[in-house]
């Protein structure tokens, strides 16, 4: 799948640039952690070199990584799919220079600048993992949380994940698909690779699951409210993500934007938690999408914390969300 990425976004560049283009792939063990190798004007003095992270597609939460990355092997050109505008915008100002399938380029050194921006992305056919819908994400969620759910019979699955009976069975097969679980022996299925199975979780959670489950923004009444926001009393499920449950748990963040989880309908939100309507306030109101127990209760557990601040491409979020993970145990996500 990358070598077809990489051939296609080459193909369809400018004759002037894709055809004289040499690259080559980078075996796995490589002591370059990257997929390839791409030579821009290979027999003019001025050649480009560039070391090339080839991906499906992006989102914010892996530039800090690509910058990383990069200051780690030296000059890196992105290879994707697929880009979406803000994303191209945000590797131009993270220094990173990319290629897409459609022939779009951002490529600069010294004083060359090659800038071609004006096709539509066709992405490459391929069949939808039902591992990451919007039903199958609940049921990930679960194995990431705690992989001993991965254990579970179909229907104690299927009830902690909130969703039907049947799709238990297509979940666990995409995800064995795709190299993502295994059969340790005849009666334990283990993760593969959970590092990967995250990342694409979160990607696959913004896009399929979170807009599914939004459920409005507010704010606070007033400043008094907004300045004791930790004194609200939240039970059931109603819970804080984000950075406001990034603060409670390491005392180093303090909000800006708020998420709160909570199975509360307009009136009672209002009512209890003394907020206000409106569409562009700071707290964003979301239906819990998990059904397992926490410690401490008012906190999201500490996976759904992570994505929350993952997904906002905020380096500092991006920070105080590893953090968070680093401390948290495999089994209790």
């Amino acid at each position: 799948m990358k070598q077809t990425i990489l051939e296609k976004a080459l193909q369809n560049l400018p004759p002037k640039i894709g055809h004289k283009t040499e690259w080559e792939a980078y075996v796995p063990g490589h002591s370059l952690k990257v997929d390839a190798r791409v030579t821009f004007n290979p027999n003019k003095k001025k050649a480009i070199v560039r070391n090339a992270e080839i991906k499906k597609e992006i989102r914010k939460h892996h530039i800090p990584q690509l910058k990383e990355l990069q200051d780690k092997v030296g000059p890196l050109i992105l290879v994707a799919e697929r880009l979406y505008p803000n994303i191209k915008k945000a590797l131009n100002e993270a220094g990173i220079d990319w290629i897409d399938v459609a022939g779009n380029i951002h490529l600069e050194e010294e004083e060359t600048l090659v800038w071609i921006d004006l096709h539509t992305t066709t992405p490459l056919q391929q069949m939808k993992n039902r591992a990451f819908t919007k039903t199958g994400l609940k049921v990930v969620f679960l194995f990431l949380y705690d992989e001993a759910w991965l254990n579970k019979t179909y229907r104690e699955i299927a009830e902690a994940a909130d969703v039907s009976l049947g799709n238990i069975k297509h979940v666990l097969d995409g995800l064995k698909e795709h190299g993502l679980i295994y059969a340790k022996n005849k009666d334990t299925l283990k993760l593969k690779n959970r590092e990967k199975l995250l990342d694409q979780w979160i990607t696959a959670f913004a896009d399929e699951l979170k807009p599914r489950i939004q459920k409005g923004r507010y704010n606070f009444m007033n400043k008094g409210i907004e300045q004791n926001w930790k004194k609200l009393l939240l039970g059931g499920l109603d819970q804080w993500g984000g950075e406001p449950a990034a603060d409670l748990l390491t005392n180093d963040l303090k909000p800006v934007e708020y998420i709160l989880y909570a199975k509360k309908n307009r009136s009672e939100l209002i009512k209890e938690f003394k907020l206000i309507p409106d569409e562009n306030g700071k707290i964003e109101v979301r239906e819990p999408y998990w059904s397992v127990k926490n410690d401490p209760p008012n906190i999201a557990p500490r996976l759904v914390v992570y994505t929350d601040l993952m997904i906002t491409g905020d380096p500092r979020n991006i920070k105080i969300a590893k953090e968070i993970y680093a401390k948290t145990p495999t089994d209790k996500a």
